[in-house]
C-alpha cells in the first residue's frame, strides 16, 4: 500500500526521477550487504527545500538513516557526500532546507548499524527545486526629480504575492540594500525621497508570496537625480554710490535655473542672510541708509523645484555705499550784544550746503534743538539770543545727495543779563 505522500504525488503528477546509472552513490569503507536498503517512495520540492519519503525500516540492527547529496556549486558537483545521519530510524521523512531555487540536486540514502557498518546506498535520485517566481513584468522610473525617485511597476500576476521588497544601490555599487517593503500585491508605486543631488541610483524589485517565496529580481532601473543649479560666478556690486548698493550678475548656461536668491552678510566669512528670494531679473538695488556701509553678497540659482545652488560655493562680492563728507572744522563764535556770528571752514569739496545746529538749554534736564538749513556760506549770524541762556552750536556739511557729515566742533555761547 502506498503512503499518503505517494497518493499526493500521484494526484499532483509529481514523479520520482531515478537515475538509471549505477555506482553513483558513495560506498562507505565498511559495507554490510545484509543491512536493509532504503526504499524511497518519492519526493516533493519547493524553491529552497526538498522533502523525501521512504518505506519504514524494520530491521533492529539499523541505528541511523544516512543521507547523501551533491553540492552543485562545488568544484566536484557530481560527487555525493554525507550530509546527515538520522538517529530516529522510525522516521520515514526527511526535509533538506536552504537549497538554491531552480537547481538540480542528486541524493542517495543508506542504513547504518551501531558498528558504523553501512548498507548499500540507493541509486542516485534526481530532485529539482522549483524556480523562483518570475519578476514583475514592468518596472520603470518617472522623469528625473530633485532629490527623489518615483518608481512604478505592473502588479505581479501571481495571486500569492502579498508584498514587494525594493532594493537600491548607489553609483553602481555591488551591494544591494533593502530600502522598503511595500504591502499589497496591487500596490504599484513608490517614491524614494531625501536622495543626494546629481547622483545615480539603481533599483530592483522582488515580489514575495504569503509563504515567503520570492520572485526573481526585476530588471534594474537607473535614476539620476537632478544636479544643483550651477554656481553663478560673474557677480558684481557697486562701490561708492549714495544710499544704495547695486548687485548684478550674468546668467550661467544652465537651463534648469528659473530664478535667484540673493544673500547678504556684514563680513566675508560671516553669516549670509537671505535678502531677496525668487528674483527673476539679474539685478537688484539694495537700499542702505548708513553712509560708508560695506556688505558682502552671494547669488545662487533656483530650479523649478525651488532648490537652490550651493551657498557655500557661491562667489562673494563686496559692495559699499558713499562715505559721508568730512565734517566742517574750526567753528568759531563771536558774540556782540545779543548776537552771535559763527564762522567755520569746509573740509570737503563735496559739501554744497551747511546745517547749523543750535541747542538751547532750558534747564538741567531739558533742552531745545533747532536746525538752520541750506546755508551756502561758511558764516551765519544768529540774533535771537536771550540773556542768561546757554547755547551750543555745531555745523554739519551736506553733499548733493543729501548725505550729512559728522558734526564739527562745538562752541558754547551765553549772553549775560545787564543790570
Amino acid at each position: 500500500m502506498y503512503s499518503y505522500l505517494i497518493r499526493i504525488l500521484s494526484v499532483t503528477s509529481i514523479m520520482v526521477l531515478l537515475s538509471a546509472c549505477n555506482g553513483g552513490a558513495p560506498k562507505p569503507a565498511q559495507i554490510d550487504r545484509s543491512l536493509p536498503s532504503i526504499s524511497v517512495n518519492g519526493y516533493l520540492s519547493d524553491m529552497t527545500s526538498v522533502a523525501f519519503e521512504w518505506k519504514p525500516v524494520e530491521d533492529p540492527r539499523v541505528k541511523y538513516i544516512v543521507v547523501y547529496r551533491n553540492d552543485p556549486s562545488s568544484k566536484t558537483p557530481n560527487k555525493l557526500k554525507e550530509i546527515n545521519a538520522l538517529e530516529k530510524v522510525r522516521a520515514t521523512h526527511y526535509l533538506d532546507r536552504d537549497l538554491q531555487p531552480g537547481t538540480i540536486y542528486y541524493y542517495s540514502f543508506a542504513t547504518r548499524d551501531a558498528k558504523e557498518h553501512t548498507s548499500l546506498a540507493t541509486k542516485k535520485i534526481k530532485a529539482q527545486t522549483r524556480p523562483l517566481l518570475p519578476s514583475v513584468s514592468y518596472f520603470a522610473a518617472s522623469d528625473p526629480l530633485a532629490r527623489a525617485a518615483k518608481l512604478i511597476w505592473r502588479p505581479h500576476t501571481d495571486m500569492r504575492v502579498v508584498e514587494y521588497r525594493l532594493e537600491r544601490r548607489m553609483n553602481g555599487q555591488d551591494k544591494w540594500k533593502k530600502i522598503a517593503t511595500i504591502d499589497g500585491r496591487l500596490n504599484a508605486e513608490y517614491i524614494d525621497e531625501d536622495l543626494k543631488d546629481n547622483t545615480r541610483y539603481e533599483y530592483r524589485l522582488i515580489a514575495i508570496t504569503f509563504d515567503d517565496f520570492r520572485s526573481k529580481p526585476s530588471k534594474v532601473v537607473e535614476v539620476n537625480t537632478i544636479p544643483l543649479p550651477q554656481i553663478i560666478k560673474q557677480v558684481s556690486a557697486s562701490q561708492g554710490k549714495a544710499g544704495v548698493i547695486e548687485i548684478s550678475w550674468k546668467v550661467p548656461k544652465d537651463p534648469t535655473i528659473t530664478g535667484y536668491n540673493l544673500y547678504r552678510a556684514s563680513s566675508k566669512s560671516g553669516h549670509y542672510s537671505l535678502l531677496k528670494e525668487k528674483l527673476k531679473s539679474t539685478h537688484y538695488t539694495d537700499t542702505v541708509k548708513t553712509p560708508g556701509t560695506q556688505y558682502f553678497y552671494k547669488v545662487v540659482g533656483l530650479n523649478k523645484y525651488n532648490i537652490q545652488g550651493d551657498l557655500k560655493l557661491a562667489v562673494s562680492v563686496t559692495g559699499t555705499t558713499l562715505d559721508a563728507p568730512r565734517a566742517p572744522k574750526n567753528l568759531v563764535a563771536m558774540v556782540e550784544n545779543a548776537t552771535v556770528q559763527l564762522t567755520w571752514k569746509s573740509s570737503d569739496q563735496r559739501i554744497v550746503s551747511f546745517v547749523v545746529i543750535k541747542k538751547t538749554e532750558k534747564s538741567f534736564i531739558s533742552s531745545e534743538t533747532k536746525e538752520f538749513k541750506n546755508i551756502k556760506k561758511t558764516l551765519m549770524i544768529d540774533s535771537s539770543l536771550q540773556p542768561d541762556e546757554k547755547y551750543t552750536y555745531s555745523v554739519i556739511g551736506v553733499d548733493k545727495n543729501g548725505i550729512r557729515s559728522a558734526p564739527s566742533n562745538t562752541v558754547v555761547v551765553k549772553i549775560q543779563n545787564k543790570k
